[in-house]
Formats: C-alpha cells, structure tokens, sequence
C-alpha cells in the first residue's frame, strides 16, 4: 500500500513539474519559490531502489551537454563524436557514451552498501531533466527571457557541473593538503561531516586565494572519494546562489566566423578579470566575491556565461570573436583529458591558433 501511494504522488509530482517547465511558471520569485516548495514535497514521494551494483560508467559530463556535438544525428556516426586528447596530442573519433566519466565515480555508500543515487536520482533524473528544458530554451532563442526558477535551475546545473568534475576534485585535494599541511585540518576531521563541513565548504579555516594558488604543501592528502563526494554537493549548493545572484550573459558565435565552441571534459572555466588569467583551480569561497567570469558552453554556436557586473550593450554578445577563442582557449587548458568537437577541422584548426600558448603551458609536449 506504501508503494502504491508514493508511485501515485511521484507521479502527480513529475506531472506537476512537466507543467511548470512547459508553461514556463515561476517568473516572479514568491512564485519560484512556491513552486520549489510543492515540488520538493512531491519529491519526497520518490521511490529509490538501489541497484548495489558497481561498474556502471558514470557521465561527470553529462550527455545532455555532450550530445550537442555529437557527429550525426542518425547513421554510424550517431553515436561518435572527435576528441582531441592532450595525452598524445591527437584527434579521434570516439564514442560518447565513453567519454566524460568514469566507473563507479558518482557511486557512494549507504549503510555500507554501494549506491548510485547521486547519478540515477539527483542527477538524472532531476537536475539534468529539468536543465535540459532551459538549456533546450536558450539554444532555440536566446533572446528569451528566462523565469526566476529556469534561471535558478540552470545555476544549480552550473554549480554542480563545476564540483562534479576530476578538475574541482584536485582543487579539494589541494585543499585538504595545505590544511592538513598547515595544521589546520586533523586527520579526524575527515570523519566528521560538520567539522569538515565548516573547515572546507566554508573556509573556515582561512587559506587565502594567493596561498591555495601558490603554497606547496608539504603532505599530499589524495583520498578520501566520500568526504569529496558529500564536500563537493555542499559547495555546489552554495555555489548556485552566488552564481544566481550574477548576472546571466549569452555568447554566440559571430555571423560569417568559421570558428565554432567545443567543450572539455572540464567544460566550466573561471576567468580572473583583475588578475587576466584562467583558473586552473577553483578557489569556491571566492565566488561572488571576486570578479570571476564563468563559462560554460551549451551548444556549438552558443555559451553562456555569468558576471558580477551587466554588459553594457546587453546580456548577448554576437560580434565578439576574441571572447570566444578566449573561451575555447579555457577548454583545452583547463581539459583534464580531453577536448570535443563535432567536426575534427574545428580541432585541428584552433590547436594550430592555441599551439604556443598550450606548448609554454606544458599542455602539448
């Protein structure tokens, strides 16, 4: 009978949340809010069965992003796409329900037991279903204006989509080593979720933006999968309202340009306006703080990209083509492995612009 009754009210609830995407409700935020609020109701009806399996390959990226370059839509290629891989520095095709993950990443444990939650619950079947509607929005018309709640979600999408990947992964390891280092962080920190919480989520601790990005700790502190798994949900978490409170900016490739986005398997790079360089860590309590510019590209021709401050002549940019190597320059520095692209001239043609620059950075050999 308790199934029944959760099968009845999940299903109401994803009724409900269908509706509210497709009238596209929640334009004022008392509305948004409401909104969230029935809905979180409904999804405590969710019935989740874990499966306990293990060697399920899980997307970091998601193929809702990835798919948008995928080679053809029907035919052999249907299922490739071109990655270049910074490893031997050469172009191929590959099959995208490969890239961009790896086994077991999203698994956890619960009650000892293996569980894919996070990537068959809150992933995706939530966040990613919802995201992919407002994603969809932008792509078709990007002059639409987005609700409170579309907006909302797409942030929550973004913020997760930055602490999902191996590249925010090392920055918390970096963390957790000059902490550690430092004595700041104990070793019995990390069985203490409030503690680690406070210390790490928050910086409780205190390290400074120029120490994470300069100081060589002394220890290396590499595991710890369970305590970067719960670490990086309350950082995204935190990260959504920061992004929310910017300001949302479209960038389309310019009319005429040959030149095309690709994406990586690191696909949000932060840009440090007052220092003029990429990030190659994340430094998650600065958000909001610092004037950062947060990429992340949604199609071939589309990205979008948030900032403290409003862009003068409007939140799309179309004639702007040294933003958009700039942006895609970010992809194959920041890349943890590999960059793709739907056509493999894109590629060849913007290793051959980035050459240098990858080649002094140490990222072509």
């Amino acid at each position: 009978m308790k199934n029944l009754i959760n099968n009845l009210f999940s299903n109401i609830g994803r009724k409900i949340r269908n509706f509210v995407f497709r009238h596209r409700l929640g334009k004022k935020v008392w509305s948004a809010k409401l909104i969230i609020f029935i809905m979180d109701i409904f999804d405590r009806f969710e019935i989740y069965t874990n499966t306990g399996n293990v060697g399920r390959f899980d997307h970091y990226v998601p193929k809702l992003l990835l798919s948008k370059w995928r080679i053809a839509e029907s035919g052999t290629d249907k299922g490739l796409i071109f990655g270049w891989s910074k490893i031997d520095n050469k172009i191929k095709k590959v099959p995208l329900s490969g890239e961009a993950g790896a086994i077991d990443w999203d698994v956890s444990n619960s009650q000892g037991i293996a569980s894919d939650f996070l990537s068959k619950k809150l992933f995706a079947e939530l966040l990613e279903e919802k995201a992919a509607k407002v994603i969809k929005l932008i792509n078709n018309d990007s002059s639409i204006k987005l609700t409170f709640l579309e907006e909302s979600t797409l942030a929550v999408f973004i913020a997760h989509q930055i602490t999902r990947v191996p590249a925010f992964h090392a920055s918390l390891t970096r963390f957790f080593s000059i902490g550690y280092s430092n004595n700041l962080i104990d070793y019995e920190d990390f069985g203490n979720k409030d503690v680690l919480t406070q210390k790490v989520a928050f910086n409780g601790i205190g390290i400074t933006y120029d120490q994470f990005l300069k100081e060589k700790p002394h220890a290396l502190i590499e595991d710890g999968k369970p305590q970067k798994i719960l670490i990086s949900l309350i950082i995204a978490s935190d990260i959504a309202e920061k992004i929310h409170q910017g300001n949302l900016h479209i960038l389309e490739i310019p009319s005429g340009s040959s030149d095309e986005f690709v994406i990586s398997d690191n696909p949000v790079i932060f840009f440090d306006t007052d220092r003029k360089e990429m990030l190659t860590l994340v430094p998650w309590w600065e958000i909001g703080k610092n004037d950062f510019l947060i990429f992340m590209p949604i199609s071939r021709n589309k990205a979008i990209f948030y900032s403290k401050s409003k862009k003068k002549d409007g939140p799309i940019e179309n004639q702007n083509e040294s933003f958009v190597q700039l942006f895609n320059y970010g992809q194959y520095l920041l890349c943890t492995n590999k960059v793709f692209s739907q056509s493999q001239l894109i590629l060849t043609n913007q290793l051959k612009m980035y050459d240098s620059e990858l080649r002094s950075k140490g990222i072509i050999k």
